[in-house]
């Protein structure tokens, strides 16, 4: 496997311009095994960001991604979270009809495909899903809203998401969930689990799953 690499800061090294093979295969080799002093990973949107204990030259990590083997790098669907969505949102009229869809084939639409967790931002617990019908996608809103419910599933542009705290937002919103993406409760004490604090992480899949 070769990918573009460039210095970042004085210990790091970005992966940038991934495919999303190409992402997905990297994060899954990361799972099974680090390169030789990286002390932590963040994974983007097109990106893997490693950062390494001490200053390392980008040829050693080249050299370990080009050694991975396909079978090792390959992508696996696993375990598939199912989201109960009350569409009842704010903006689902509005999207069927900058869409030239009915509300009910606006919940059709979006409920039906297997989605990605691409990245995780702009708040903790936040996902980007890949995966949305490519007729749901609709601009920003011009004005976002001052604060959004956790729980509310929206969209925006290409991206699926479920805000995940109380926030600003200029995603539509279709529906609400009850599932929680984020528990700062369980950070507290000497081992949190990343597990426990948030629901998805990047590689995740999710299905929506209309509650009527």
């Amino acid at each position: 496997m070769q990918v573009a690499l460039k210095a970042y800061g004085e210990n790091g090294m970005l992966a940038h311009s991934l495919s999303e093979s190409e992402r997905e295969g990297l994060c899954q080799a990361l799972l099974h095994e680090r390169p030789p002093g990286c002390a932590e990973y963040v994974e983007g949107y097109d990106t893997v960001l490693f950062l390494f204990k001490q200053p390392t030259a980008g040829p050693e990590l080249a050299t370990w991604i080009e050694r991975l083997e396909s079978g090792k790098t390959a992508s696996a669907i696993g375990y598939i979270h199912e989201v109960p969505v009350v569409y009842d949102g704010e903006d689902l009229q509005s999207v069927a009809e900058q869409t030239g869809l009915s509300p009910e084939e606006v919940v059709e639409i979006h409920s039906a495909p297997t989605y990605t967790v691409r990245m995780m931002g702009f708040s903790p617990g936040f996902p980007y899903l890949d995966g949305l019908d490519p007729r749901l996608h609709v601009p920003r809103k011009d004005s976002p809203r001052t604060r959004i419910e956790p729980g509310s599933v929206a969209i925006g542009g290409p991206h699926a998401g479920i805000y995940s705290v109380a926030s600003p937002g200029g995603w539509h919103l279709l529906g609400r969930t009850d599932v929680q993406l984020f528990d700062p409760g369980a950070a507290r004490g000497d081992s949190p689990d990343a597990n426990r604090v948030f629901l998805l992480s990047p590689g995740d899949r999710l299905r929506f799953e209309p509650v009527v």
